[in-house]
């Protein structure tokens, strides 16, 4: 099965929502660091905006400086919106606009190329872990590594094939 699509950004962005799914860690550190954090951060900084200016003082006492940290975690989401981003761009650095990736699966290998940018070779004994969703595919090479195909690239025909060839070649515990 030979596939050629084209990445979006939205696309990159399911394949890291489905690889944080993958493990209940990982969906603990995603909601503490991206939600929970920034959410008290905000009602510790309501709440200090609060007392500067109910409490004569306050701020003399309680300077500023020391909210820099609640400040930290109010940028946490930010931070991961830019550095997802930037991973996708470097991905495409040498043709920001051409964003084409071919795929080659066959009863022996996946190759994954992105054309003139770099090509691997995967046999099917090097995949880890497959996962799928309704937004994305992706075959683990390694514990955060893994090969990326948007479901919605694959025909229904091609969908089946994958299934099969994935049913053949890992064991049921790794799907």
């Amino acid at each position: 099965m030979q596939l050629t699509y084209k990445l979006s950004l939205a696309d990159y962005k399911a394949a890291l929502a489905l690889h944080d799914r993958q493990k209940f860690t990982r969906r603990l550190g995603h909601t503490f660091l991206f939600i929970v954090m920034p959410s008290l951060a905000v009602l510790v900084l309501l709440f200090q905006g609060y007392l500067a200016f109910t409490q004569v003082g306050y701020i003399a006492r309680n300077p500023p400086v020391t909210l820099v940290v609640f400040f930290v975690f109010l940028l946490l989401p930010a931070l991961r919106l830019y550095g997802t981003h930037k991973q996708f761009s470097r991905l495409f650095s040498n043709s920001p606009t051409d964003r084409s990736v071919s795929i080659d699966i066959d009863e022996e290998r996946i190759i994954s190329a992105i054309p003139g940018r770099s090509e691997g070779k995967f046999f099917w004994q090097a995949i880890l872990k497959f996962a799928q969703d309704e937004k994305g595919t992706l075959f683990y090479i390694a514990e955060n590594r893994f090969l990326f195909i948007p479901t919605q690239a694959l025909s229904s025909a091609q969908r089946d094939e994958l299934a099969d060839l994935v049913a053949r070649h890992l064991p049921s515990g790794k799907s």
